[in-house]
């Protein structure tokens, strides 16, 4: 008998099958993009040099969740299409395959990057005034960063059968656990921002037990297993053609914010880098949001893809469109309207508001821009279209967002510094536009849903 969640994404009502994948992503990220909120809310509260310091260690942490997110994004769409062909004793291989490859790959990273950690700090924007908060913080940070990886290897293998709830628990509870211990090891126990750090490495911890125990406990449809650890070029080649495009985005995405980073200090010195930092970690729970709904709709439309059937992947498509655009517009609409409000929770200095309020708000208008290209963008993703995937990510973080943040400041001053995502939104969305229309004008969309049935029916 067919499993309720695999049927759901193969016959149900779209809107259902997208919702029931996307509601709890989205919830558990929220989870993960308040913890974030209120971990810098506490931080902010030591001064503006510790605020400095976690926006500086940041990219590392981007870094980490680039090798998670590269294997898992990757090794979930395929999934997702093997699913869509009935061909469970193969998709279990590539989990498996997927899973402890991130592990092995991660804790290589890790150990690389704590030998090297203060040079890589000064190449992420750290000055002599917050190295050794920066130091204090990212030691910890990395540390956990080995769970962050597990985490989303694992959030991304439990979407691509379905199990969105399984994976919102485990996000869920991590991230309140979190909330719960940050004012505890900061200020009760007198850590500092070392606290901060060491409780956000021990909820990972938690959250990665807990998925994993969804494994262990037989409560999935996928099985991890050491025995199934049987890596082939074919497994990395078909987990490659979306996962190194992820991978490349979140490289741009590390990079970027170093090079946001540096310009910051330089333009406006630590105040400002506060500032960008304090904005980045608002405007990531919308872009959560954003994130969440594209992650309901990436299996719907991989599994429905495998299974050749079109209309529902148009309709799948629409329907990720239009809710994420909906929620684009209220999420910014809130941000513009309580800018003030939202950043006087992080008890900011004149300095820091003032820059905070001009960041808000150009991101608040960058969030609807990249509500409809991140949508197209995973729709390529759950084709297995690398090279349109490996394009758009690459563009929005890197072909844009880079010049634009070495060259507009020079010209616009401060102004540059907090408008420059918004034009490589802007930028990044019309090249989206110019990929996507050609691509159901022609015959290309229809050939490759007819592809896609028949190939891949092994994985050895």
């Amino acid at each position: 008998m067919e499993d309720k969640r695999l049927y759901i994404m193969n016959e149900g009502k779209i809107s259902k099958a997208v919702n029931q994948m996307a509601i709890p992503a989205i919830i558990g990220l929220l989870v993960l993009g308040i913890y974030n909120v209120v971990d810098t809310i506490f931080v902010s509260w030591l001064g503006s040099a510790a605020t400095g310091a976690t926006q500086v260690v940041m990219p590392i942490t981007m870094l980490s969740s680039a090798i998670g997110l590269s294997f898992g994004i990757g090794g979930g769409t395929y999934i997702s299409r093997l699913l869509g062909r009935g061909e469970g004793k193969a998709a279990n291989r590539v989990a498996s395959v997927i899973f402890f490859s991130t592990l092995l790959v991660g804790t290589g990273f890790i150990i690389l990057t704590i030998i090297f950690l203060e040079p890589v700090l000064r190449f992420f924007g750290a000055t002599d005034e917050i190295m050794g908060f920066a130091k204090e913080y990212g030691l910890y940070i990395l540390l956990g960063n080995i769970f962050t990886m597990g985490n989303l290897s694992m959030n991304n293998l439990l979407r691509a059968e379905g199990s969105a709830k399984l994976s919102m628990v485990g996000m869920g509870i991590a991230s309140l656990l979190n909330i719960i211990m940050d004012p505890i090891f900061i200020f009760v126990l007198d850590l500092g921002i070392a606290g901060a750090a060491m409780a956000t490495s021990i909820s990972k911890l938690v959250g990665f037990l807990i998925l994993f125990s969804h494994f262990m406990r037989g409560r999935t449809i996928l099985k991890l297993s050491l025995k199934n650890f049987r890596p082939s070029r074919k497994i990395y080649s078909e987990a490659g053609k979306v996962g190194i495009p992820t991978l490349i985005k979140q490289l741009l995405v590390s990079l970027s914010m170093g090079v946001l980073n540096q310009v910051s200090v330089k333009y406006g010195g630590t105040v400002l880098l506060a500032s960008v930092g304090i904005v980045t970690k608002i405007s990531m729970l919308p872009m959560y949001v954003t994130f969440g709904l594209g992650q309901g709709f990436q299996p719907v439309a991989g599994y429905n893809i495998g299974a050749g059937n079109k209309e529902r992947v148009v309709a799948s498509l629409r329907y990720a469109l239009l809710i994420n655009f909906v929620a684009a517009v209220i999420c910014s609409t809130g941000m513009i309207l309580f800018s003030y409000q939202i950043l006087n929770l992080f008890k900011p200095s004149a300095e820091v508001l003032a820059f905070g309020v001009v960041g808000i708000r150009f991101s608040a208008a960058a969030l609807i821009l990249m509500s409809l290209s991140n949508t197209f963008t995973v729709f390529f993703q759950a084709l297995g279209k690398g090279r349109e995937s490996l394009l758009l990510s690459v563009a929005r973080q890197g072909l844009f967002l880079i010049p634009i943040v070495l060259i507009l400041p020079g010209s616009l001053g401060t102004v540059g510094i907090l408008s420059a995502q918004f034009i490589a939104d802007a930028m990044t969305l019309a090249l989206t536009l110019l990929l996507i229309i050609p691509y159901f004008k022609g015959e290309r969309f229809s050939l490759d849903i007819k592809a896609h049935t028949p190939i891949l029916k092994t994985v050895a």
